[in-house]
């Protein structure tokens, strides 16, 4: 499917059907990429709406690349006590971005609670940060998942101001941070978190490491 948004945009850069496609799927597009495409639309697109969507996209994915201070935000936890990002500054921290409906994310939660486990003590936190909509339905997530550490949301889906700030378009996603709050990592999930918290804090005794494979 990306190839095709990607030929067909580039074939035809003065077609309004290129950035719309780019923005319908969003999600199957990082920076790099995006960014490249869009220096590929015809002057004529300039002020349509989705080539200025593209332009917008490019822009938040930009600030939040690896190497980029955090963007703070602040939003209210399960008892409704707002909490900072700044707040957490001084440990190794992972954004998590998830939702109680997201079953690509509860799979994923036990990893997430595994690295925790093993972590938490040498200095790795973690702030979940929900998709949800329903109040009730996202703390029993949290309870029946077993996810100790803090929560927030705002309960506005897919409109999560938290999410709009890190271009997040599809969940699960996550962002890691250093004990200064710059990004060092997106999207580590499973054994490439566990190795990455390996590395940064070596390895606890109850955690088996296991090799990532890099692609070549």
């Amino acid at each position: 499917m990306k190839k095709l948004i990607v030929a067909l945009t580039k074939n035809n850069p003065a077609s309004a059907v290129g950035p719309w496609l780019i923005m319908r799927n969003s999600y199957r597009f990082d920076f790099p990429e995006l960014d490249s495409l869009s220096h590929v639309f015809d002057s004529m697109l300039h002020h349509s709406f989705f080539y200025d969507a593209v332009i917008k996209r490019v822009a938040v994915l930009k600030r939040v690349q690896i190497g980029q201070p955090a963007i703070d935000f602040s939003m209210n936890d399960t008892t409704g006590k707002p909490v900072s990002l700044s707040s957490l500054k001084g440990r190794i921290l992972l954004v998590d971005f998830w939702a109680s409906w997201c079953g690509p994310c509860r799979a994923e939660n036990p990893n997430v609670v595994k690295a925790y486990a093993g972590y938490h003590k040498k200095g790795f936190d973690v702030l979940g940060v929900s998709f949800d909509r329903k109040k009730d339905k996202w703390e029993k997530a949290i309870k029946d998942d077993k996810l100790i550490w803090n929560h927030v949301s705002d309960l506005q889906y897919w409109g999560n101001a938290a999410g709009k700030l890190y271009g997040i378009s599809s969940i699960p996603a996550n962002i890691l941070l250093d004990k200064d709050q710059k990004i060092i990592g997106r999207n580590l999930r499973g054994n490439a978190l566990i190795a990455k918290l390996t590395e940064l804090l070596s390895p606890p005794e109850n955690v088996v490491v296991k090799k990532v494979k890099k692609n070549k």
